[in-house]
Formats: C-alpha cells, sequence, structure tokens
C-alpha cells in the first residue's frame, strides 16, 4: 500500500513511510532556470552602487535596503538620484516601499502603485 493509500485510508501512517529529500538538488535546478532574480542589497554607502547596477543591467530586481544611511541625507539623496537615473535610462522603475527599502527593476519591468486591497 503506498503512501496516498494509506492517507485515503486513514491508517496510521508510521515514520519510515517518509523519505528523506535533499532539497539542494531541486534549489540548483530552480535557480538555472530562472531568468530573473529578486536580490536584496544593503546599501551602507556609494561602495554597493556599482554592483547594484551590474544586478540591474543583467536583468536582476533589487530591494535595496536603505535604512543603514537613512540618517546621512544628502549620501541618501545622491544613492536615490544615482538609482533613479539608471531606472530612466534603462527604461526600469524604481519605487520606495516604506521608509526603509527600495526597488529598482530592470528594463521592463515596471513597479505598480496600487496596492491589492480586500473587497469590502
Amino acid at each position: 500500500m503506498g503512501i496516498l493509500e494509506k492517507f485515503k485510508s486513514k491508517e496510521k501512517v508510521t515514520i519510515e513511510d517518509y523519505e528523506e529529500l535533499d532539497l539542494s538538488q531541486y534549489e540548483a535546478e530552480i535557480s538555472e532556470k530562472a531568468s530573473v532574480l529578486i536580490k536584496v542589497a544593503e546599501v551602507t554607502g556609494l561602495n554597493e552602487i556599482p554592483r547594484i547596477k551590474k544586478e540591474i543591467y543583467d536583468g536582476n530586481i533589487i530591494v535595496a535596503d536603505v535604512a543603514f544611511i537613512k540618517h546621512d541625507k544628502l549620501t541618501l539623496d545622491r544613492i536615490l538620484k544615482d538609482l533613479k537615473q539608471l531606472a530612466d535610462e534603462i527604461n526600469g522603475d524604481i519605487v520606495g516601499l516604506g521608509e526603509e527599502y527600495v526597488v529598482i527593476t530592470p528594463t521592463g519591468i515596471k513597479v505598480d502603485r496600487n496596492k491589492i486591497r480586500g473587497v469590502k
């Protein structure tokens, strides 16, 4: 009797009936097939900007955590200006999520600014 039949018959399933799977082999397959990745960047200064730009040019989406530089208005403004210019140049998009995150998308991907809300 297979596992599914045991579930249907409400027969007690034992630990021996389960098989341990190595998920790393499946994760490798998924990352190989993905054409766009969503990457998270911690922005602590201007040093991260070239890497973020490279990822955007490679077609990936970046969620930038700018909480570390939120107190340095001059640096934050410069970084946001650079990233906005990049998004405009490549026909991508840039949008803030609250005060601590910025999402930058590559060419052809736009962020819908309308929030999804439940039906009332």
